[in-house]
């Protein structure tokens, strides 16, 4: 059984984890910007060159883009580069749109791999242990409201949820609903945050208001792990028995 300490702990670790990741993406996106800005690529294009060709292969442009994201997330494949991808190909809010579709397709797919493919091996080394039953009966009661939480707070890996949640009683409907509203606010954070480097890259790295919202909505996703450890245990669905 997972004692309170234990599931503290484990917040800890997660969160930790996520404001790695977090200054990881950061740095990725600024990164991706100097490398647009030195390589001289804005001198032969512009992003609104580039997705106006984009958009010119119609419909096959976000399709193909939202297969290819979710492929790469279904074989556990960080996605960080396909969401930055999305807002730098399609702007600001399709690209937050069809970075979502990606990812819940993705993550769909890596639930069925799991519940169909692995779910066997993985039931027989931890399903008789007591923190499992815990938590795949708190999925199975709470499961929309569960699978928000773990979505919209950033304490938890995401591809590892994705795999986890296949290995529970959760319902596919459940777990698909509550992935798609979750992930939306982050999905944006990031999405807005590519968007804003990009501009600025091809306007000389010229601070913007819009930069320093972009960096502010990341600072304030970056906090959320921190404050929900400072209020854990308050109306949020829990794993413990």
């Amino acid at each position: 059984m997972m004692d309170n300490m234990a599931f503290a702990d484990n917040i800890k670790n997660w969160s930790s984890k996520s404001r790695n990741k977090l200054i990881g993406i950061v740095a990725l996106i600024v990164l991706l910007a100097i490398l647009i800005k030195v390589s001289g690529i804005t001198e032969s294009f512009s992003l609104p060159e580039l997705r106006a060709m984009v958009k010119s292969f119609g419909i096959w442009g976000p399709l193909g883009f939202i297969i290819l994201y979710g492929l790469a997330i279904a074989i556990g494949t960080p996605g960080t580069l396909f969401t930055i991808a999305g807002g730098l190909l399609f702007g600001r809010w399709f690209g937050t749109f069809y970075n979502v579709i990606g990812a819940t397709l993705g993550a769909s797919g890596a639930f069925w791999i799991a519940r169909l493919v692995s779910k066997k091996t993985i039931m027989e080394r931890f399903g008789h242990t007591k923190w499992f039953s815990a938590f795949n009966s708190g999925m199975e009661k709470n499961g929309f409201n569960y699978m928000l939480f773990v979505r919209l707070v950033p304490l938890f890996p995401f591809n590892g949820i994705n795999f986890a949640s296949g290995i529970t009683h959760i319902s596919f409907r459940n777990y698909v609903f509550g992935t798609a509203i979750g992930i939306i606010p982050g999905a944006f954070v990031f999405t807005n945050a590519a968007v804003e480097m990009g501009d600025s890259a091809m306007k000389g790295f010229k601070l913007s208001p819009g930069m320093m919202l972009a960096f502010a909505l990341l600072g304030v996703f970056a906090l959320v792990p921190i404050i929900y450890r400072r209020f854990k245990g308050k109306d949020v669905p829990a794993i413990e028995e």
